[in-house]
């Protein structure tokens, strides 16, 4: 039964990862100016983890390195014990924003630890100068994934708001007193009007990030237990074992859940291998089941409903061309009437031109023909007295 509902859970999980994707951007990103995603965002400050675990492991070993002093040796350890569980938890708040700005909140604290560290807690000035350069590092990878986030993020004005709620709730050298930034999100997230920290609280942990926080723990829980053994030997007697077993909760809570869900883990690959051969069953059911469908609604479609539309669509396309026809027809015998009428007045018109023409043709002719016959008859007028006039002359 129980195994039946760890299958009925993965089943509700996969499926639900496959056909929907979480929101684009968490309430509290909502909030600010940040057009990146949260999926987007999740994934660089998840990757920090590691880098910054890595850096103040450095830091700590490059101490115990080089200093024989036992009371700098212990302040080392705890650094190494308390700091970076402290910063990994931080890295890991479910919201991504909210993990950024309380590993941003610690790294604010830290700063303001080692400042008055070499006065007030005989530091020397070369841990106190390889602590500042450690956290300037450390805020430089947050300014890198700030000044991308966003074309209007401001990476100053963010840091001044941190820094200036940090100053406010220092931390010692155990961390045992340290106040996070959820305080100080809430009330930004209350003035963005996004209701306090329901914001923060709504974000669930994907399995990618337990997945990596467990990566993580195993890399770092051998480390842990080394560390503490080292400062149960400095403490020089078992007096002080219980102050110190406190320390560990953070270690047992990380072994209980690594041991809850070392079975599932190792179970995982098979469940969703059998999970995902059912969904695909499924998916291949329903897909056949939706073709069968599509055929009946196409035979349906085609079928004598179809058949009935197509034949009054023909018969009415016919009539409309009988109709067109029809009207183009008597449309052309109106023409060829009123072209025959044109055609015959056109006739008319060049036969009365062609008898005007004729009747001024034969007036100029008959003008010319009597001109023609008065200058003849003159010319025989003069002819005539010329001869009559010769004729006396001889008489004469």
């Amino acid at each position: 039964m129980k195994r039946a509902g760890i299958l009925a859970l993965l089943l509700l999980v996969f499926v639900a990862a496959c056909v929907t994707s979480g929101p684009r951007q968490t309430k509290l990103m909502k909030s600010t100016q940040m057009t990146i995603s949260a999926a987007a965002l999740r994934v660089q400050v998840r990757s920090l983890a590691d880098r910054f675990s890595g850096l103040m492991e450095e830091a700590g070993e490059a101490v115990l390195a080089n200093e024989t002093d036992p009371r700098r040796r212990r302040n080392a350890l705890l650094w190494l014990t308390n700091g970076i569980p402290a910063m990994q938890q931080a890295l890991f708040q479910p919201d991504p924003l909210a993990a950024m700005v309380d590993a941003w909140f610690l790294i604010a604290q830290l700063r303001g630890y080692f400042e008055t560290a070499a006065e007030q807690h005989d530091m020397e000035q070369q841990y106190v100068d390889l602590a500042t350069r450690l956290l300037d590092a450390m805020e430089a990878d947050l300014k890198l994934i700030i000044d991308n986030a966003g074309p209007n993020t401001s990476y100053e004005r963010g840091r001044n708001l941190v820094y200036q709620k940090a100053a406010l709730v220092p931390i010692d050298e155990s961390f045992a007193s340290r106040r996070g930034s959820a305080v100080f999100l809430a009330e930004f997230t209350a003035r963005a009007g996004g209701g306090a920290l329901r914001s923060i609280g709504s974000v669930t942990e994907t399995v990618e990030d337990l997945v990596a926080r467990i990566d993580l723990n195993a890399e770092y829980v051998p480390k842990l237990v080394r560390w503490q053994a080292m400062i149960f030997t400095l403490d020089g007697s078992y007096d002080t074992i219980p102050t110190s077993v406190k320390n560990l909760e953070y270690l047992e809570f990380v072994a209980g859940e690594v041991e809850r869900l070392a079975p599932l883990v190792e179970a995982l690959p098979d469940l969703v291998a059998s999970e995902r051969t059912v969904v695909l069953e499924a998916l291949d059911a329903y897909l056949r089941r939706t073709l069968s469908f599509v055929d009946q609604q196409r035979a349906t479609l085609m079928g004598e409903d179809v058949r009935a539309e197509r034949e009054a669509i023909l018969a009415a396309i016919q009539a409309e061309r009988i109709a067109v026809l029809e009207a183009i027809a008597d449309e052309r015998s109106i023409v060829l009437d009123a072209l025959r009428k044109e055609r015959a007045a056109t006739f008319e018109d060049l036969d009365a031109l062609m008898d005007k023409a004729f009747t001024r043709e034969v007036n100029k002719m008959f003008a010319r023909g009597i001109v023609l016959v008065s200058i003849f008859l003159i010319g025989l007028a003069v002819i005539a007295f010329l001869f009559v006039r010769a004729m006396k002359h001889q008489r004469g």
